[in-house]
């Protein structure tokens, strides 16, 4: 596990390099209560695991490692893309990034992805209604079974009812817990393949 120094320097830093789209209300206490959470999420994979967890998102990663199956996150967020970086990289997966909906088509067109994480509000979620008919078009002109998952800080239910009409495979809301409620449910697709239902 990587030490990460979270003092103001670290973090105006880290703040800076979010390409000015992070929301008003996330501040630097906000930010750093956010990455603690990270590191101690990763801590209790690292507890629960028989073998280390890689850590190659935070920059600890010294020697030539299999890449895993490769997963797209995409939010209009670079602070979200980077704890999701962060988090999915414990399971020993390729982790691309995209911030907006046509850079995410472009590499999906260009990869066989087995996961999909994509926020519904990038920027609106018209588009995000968009990306994620167009994902399942492709993965199923390409004949390829992609799990995608989607995330919002909408806690409206017909919104869940439309993406799981155009086919999310799970749906979960940015609640203060939403990290733990992704790590869970990939641990289910990792380790037992598709959930049932009943499981979200």
């Amino acid at each position: 596990m990587p030490n990460i120094d979270l003092d103001d320097e670290f973090l105006k830093l880290f703040y800076s390099i979010t390409n000015d789209k992070v929301p008003k209300e996330v501040n630097l206490h906000s930010l750093k209560s956010q990455l603690i959470d990270i590191v101690d999420i990763i801590k209790e994979l690292n507890a629960n695991s028989r073998k280390p967890v890689k850590s190659e998102a935070l920059g600890n990663n010294t020697e030539e490692e299999d890449l895993g199956p490769a997963i797209l996150v995409v939010d209009d967020l670079g602070v979200i893309t980077y704890q999701l970086k962060v988090l999915l990289s414990q399971f020993e997966m390729d982790v691309d990034c995209s911030q907006e909906i046509y850079d995410a088509v472009n590499k999906f067109k260009k990869r066989k992805y087995k996961y999909v994480v994509m926020d519904l509000f990038i920027p609106t979620e018209r588009e995000g209604f968009i990306l994620l008919t167009e994902l399942k078009k492709l993965a199923s002109m390409n004949n390829v079974d992609t799990v995608i998952g989607v995330i919002t800080a909408s806690p409206r239910k017909e919104i869940e009812q439309q993406c799981r009409l155009r086919g999310a495979d799970f749906f979960l809301e940015k609640n203060n817990e939403w990290q733990t409620s992704l790590i869970s449910v990939m641990k289910e697709y990792i380790n037992a393949g598709k959930p049932q239902e009943e499981d979200f």
